[in-house]
């Protein structure tokens, strides 16, 4: 399985793949239907209006995840997602949920390393349901011993099924916990075991108590609205809200690494499996150029975008060691992420075969000017999928959330194909150089010397 499948496996960390919103991100071309808002206590609104069917969804995203977690403290982010779903003093566990789906509507959750969010998808005409129940939990949930005592038993039942019996799930956290010394994206989202053992309904309490509220969400909504009434249902459910004073975010800066960091993982009965990170930019990095990170999302497309990329041409059908192979990179990350490759070996290909050719892929790219015709293949993929993408309201307001919760201004978006379009074969070498070296490099071998 490769880093598209361990997300998948993962799911529970990160619901949606962030790697993949980077390489094909909606550019919403017309501002006009788009509505920003911030209410007196904070809140930040989007609403986007979409008419094509009769059909809504309203997200809540609030700016607290695993990066905002201390040692010892691990997995509160997560934890509290579920806990939202016991209710509230107005509203008993389960009663949101089965209130949605009479409404034929769908709702869910998703916590990643920046943020948290809640989202409903519903019929049009019941938005203020969803509205009512969301900002009734924002305020006034209710954390009892016994809910947490079962809920917290299934989120390690979570952990052992998702990560500590895969040994992509494995490889992929300890990818983290070895390339980042000091960064907050050091710990797993789900958080560790043994943190979890510790973990009290207090801990929760206070976590929701710290970080759940106007000033640290976003409201997203977008569908088959009209922007004056739903704005005044906005106001009519979370105008009342407080504020509260929120902790500040402590930088925790990466020390240098000097050279390569290799971890090498036995795990018996598991076929043998690589990943690797390379330190690099996001947007939220003033230190470097904007098209940088461009750049990257191009080289990532490169190396993986379709059956023509190079590491599915040459790893999977010419050289026949791999049977599958990804890349990804997010830019949209409050934090420098990880740019990262894996590979799945073929049963009988040692991982230093595919350690080889990896690195002459490399290599390739950092003395190679890639060619017009590869380049443009890229950017048109870019511009076919922002096409397919747009047909779901969903992955829309995800978007919209996920880069006003991140990087806090929203017409990045509107900027994006242009951007990914002014990239040029000159700027991928150059990231390439930069970027991909050994003193920004972390390598995790699964079985490395079983095949």
């Amino acid at each position: 399985m490769g880093f598209i499948k361990i997300i998948n496996i993962l799911k529970y960390f990160i619901i949606f793949n962030i790697s993949v919103i980077t390489i094909y991100c909606i550019s919403f071309s017309a501002r006009a239907e788009i509505m920003e808002r911030t209410l007196k206590n904070g809140l930040q609104v989007i609403l986007k209006k979409d008419t094509r069917a009769p059909v809504v969804t309203s997200h809540i995203w609030y700016k607290i995840g695993s990066a905002d977690e201390v040692s010892g403290k691990t997995g509160l982010s997560h934890a509290l997602e579920h806990m939202m779903f016991k209710g509230t003093k107005k509203n008993p566990g389960g009663i949101f949920s089965q209130t949605i789906s009479k409404l034929g509507g769908k709702e869910n959750a998703f916590t990643s390393k920046d943020y948290t969010a809640y989202y409903q998808t519903l019929p049009s005409q019941y938005l203020e349901e969803a509205l009512k129940f969301e900002s009734d939990r924002m305020s006034n949930l209710v954390v009892k011993k016994e809910d947490f005592l079962k809920e917290i038993e299934v989120i390690k039942e979570e952990r052992r099924l998702r990560t500590d019996d895969q040994s992509e799930g494995i490889a992929y956290e300890q990818l983290y916990a070895n390339a980042y010394a000091n960064s907050s994206y050091h710990d797993p989202i789900i958080g560790w075991m043994e943190d979890l053992n510790h973990m009290t309904e207090k801990d929760i309490s206070d976590w929701y108590d710290n970080w759940y509220a106007p000033n640290n969400a976003t409201a997203v909504i977008v569908g088959d609205i009209d922007f004056d009434k739903t704005i005044k249902l906005v106001e009519k459910y979370y105008g009342a809200k407080k504020p509260v004073k929120i902790t500040e975010r402590v930088k925790r800066n990466e020390p240098y690494q000097f050279g390569e960091k290799n971890v090498s993982i036995k795990i018996k009965g598991k076929p043998s499996y690589i990943i690797m990170g390379y330190k690099v930019p996001s947007l939220n990095n003033k230190n470097i150029e904007s098209w940088e990170c461009y750049a990257l999302s191009v080289l990532s497309g490169i190396l993986s975008s379709g059956q023509n990329s190079r590491l599915q041409k040459i790893l999977v059908r010419e050289k026949k060691i791999a049977s599958y192979a990804d890349s990804g990179y997010s830019m949209f990350s409050r934090n420098d992420p990880l740019f990262l490759i894996d590979v799945n070996p073929i049963i009988g290909k040692k991982i230093s075969i595919i350690e080889n050719e990896l690195e002459k892929i490399i290599t390739e790219l950092k003395t190679k000017l890639v060619t017009k015709k590869e380049l443009e293949r890229i950017k048109a993929q870019v511009l076919a999928s922002e096409v397919y993408q747009r047909d779901s309201i969903d992955y829309q307001a995800r978007v919209l959330g996920m880069i006003k919760t991140s990087v806090g201004d929203t017409k990045i978006i509107d900027q994006y194909t242009a951007n990914i379009a002014a990239v040029t074969a000159e700027q991928v070498r150059e990231v390439a150089k930069k970027y991909l070296v050994s003193n920004l490099q972390t390598v995790v071998k699964v079985n490395e010397k079983i095949q």
